[in-house]
């Protein structure tokens, strides 16, 4: 029945004959034993160490939508990141389990897809050749009016504004334009941040530095010279130093480890964590690299940055880092001193970026695990660096 109230309709339903399409019904629980094509259920990703809910900004997709593995169906948010939810199956859509602007937990389902595999639970859930009459339980269920989306063809704005709201998810329709033109341009976008966002952020930050501190560390710093052109932003740099220190891990694969359990375990693949300053703090996408980097590797880590810079970050590049590197050489400082994420061993960190005569100088910083090496170790480790950033530059 509807309740008075424009955004939503109210329905009573009865957990015993919930016509929800598929076994299991997001809203009530209840299992339909029809017969029915098997299910994938899309559930909210995990897109960090401490994350245990996401919200869901909006869906991309209705029910009864076709869709293929890889298409996004929906957007999502953490404290600090908003990033697209991909299908990983294809199929029909049959139910979105959530609304907009609602928390949901990590692993529960936010849409369920009709799939065409095999149903390997055909016949489990039919019903016994007698049944009991026994009172159901009732339950409210709130459903959602559609959402209809703005208009934005007929306000005027450069392909460049427009592209790049799109980007940043602002409606151009609620933009006003600097120009006496009435034409939107670039500039009119202001993203605004969320103080208690922020707030958020911090706090999950706090978390993980409290158990950095119990890691015994120390960090060592150098001078490194540079005879070759660099690139002059974090986002141009990061292709550079993920190469460098690449080759560095793999010249000294003993530093090149995670701790836990009282004991080193040897790592072969690097995987760096690459702090990026972001609308909401720093986020820190994962970047796998490989010994030898081919094609246009550095143009897509150089694109991943850019992305990270306006929150946000793929789900393959959220988690499995082996080492991190923190680039704040856009910032004018003298150097940097980072602190160890658990299990992680080592941590390269870049701070006064200046010019010389014969190139470039920046000061590097590495924090390393005491149970795993020494400052003579870190020393090393900075003069081979050095010697592979010019190398791979």
């Amino acid at each position: 029945m509807w309740d008075g109230h424009s955004n939503s309709i109210r329905a009573t339903v009865r957990k015993s004959s919930c016509t929800a399409t598929g076994r299991h019904c997001c809203w009530c629980g209840a299992i339909n034993a029809g017969a029915i094509m098997p299910q994938s259920p899309i559930v909210m990703p995990k897109m960090s160490m401490t994350m245990t809910e996401g919200e869901l900004i909006n869906y991309t997709v209705t029910v009864g939508q076709e869709v293929s593995a890889g298409d996004v169906v929906a957007h999502v948010a953490t404290d600090k990141v908003d990033m697209e939810v991909e299908a990983d199956t294809s199929g029909k859509v049959i139910e979105l389990c959530a609304t907009p602007n609602q928390m949901i937990n990590v692993g529960e389902p936010i849409i369920i897809l009709e799939t065409e595999g095999e149903d390997l639970l055909a016949g489990l859930f039919d019903a016994p050749a007698a049944v009991v009459e026994t009172q159901s339980e009732q339950v409210e269920v709130v459903v959602a009016a559609p959402v209809v989306a703005t208009e934005t063809k007929s306000v005027l704005a450069m392909p460049g504004a427009r592209a790049k709201a799109a980007e940043l998810g602002v409606d151009l329709a609620k933009v006003t334009p600097a120009s006496p033109s009435g034409v939107i341009q670039v500039t009119d976008l202001k993203v605004s941040v969320d103080p208690d966002r922020r707030a958020k952020a911090r706090t999950q930050i706090a978390k993980v530095t409290m158990a950095s501190a119990q890691i015994p560390q120390f960090t060592v710093l150098r001078t490194i010279s540079i005879d070759h052109k660099f690139g002059k932003t974090a986002a141009k740099r990061a292709a550079t130093l993920l190469r460098a220190w690449q080759h560095t891990l793999s010249a000294m694969p003993h530093l090149h480890v995670f701790w836990e359990n009282d004991a080193a375990t040897q790592l072969i693949d690097v995987k760096v964590a690459v702090a990026i300053e972001a609308p909401y703090g720093f986020v820190t996408p994962v970047i796998s690299v490989p010994k030898n980097p081919v094609g246009d590797w550095d143009d897509a880590v150089t694109q991943i940055v850019e992305q990270a810079m306006i929150g946000k970050i793929l789900v393959a590049n959220l988690s499995g880092a082996t080492t991190s590197i923190t680039d704040l050489g856009d910032y004018d400082i003298l150097q940097a001193n980072v602190m160890l994420i658990a299990p992680q061993a080592t941590a390269l960190s870049i701070g006064s970026i200046k010019k010389t005569d014969n190139g470039l100088e920046l000061i590097a910083g590495l924090t390393m695990d005491h149970r795993v090496g020494d400052p003579g170790d870190a020393a090393k480790a900075l003069v081979q660096f050095e010697k592979s950033i010019n190398e791979v530059i």
